[in-house]
């Protein structure tokens, strides 16, 4: 079974590297982001959002094949 993805490239461009970010649900916007995980999930609960993705930005780029 084949799983979609999809490039959130654009909505990390201007955050540092090793941050933690919360985007919402729908892959749209960054929600919130900074250096510890929780608070970020907990700042994006507090904007409404569900479920939050919540992902690390990479210390560099790299691909990846699946």
């Amino acid at each position: 079974m084949a799983h979609a993805s999809t490039d959130i490239s654009s909505l990390l461009k201007d955050i540092s590297a090793g941050a933690w970010v919360a985007i919402s649900e729908k892959e749209e916007a960054v929600l919130a982001y900074g250096p510890d995980p929780q608070e970020v999930f907990r700042k994006a609960l507090a904007q409404g959002e569900r479920e939050p993705l919540i992902t690390r930005v990479p210390e560099r780029a790299q691909m990846m094949f699946f």
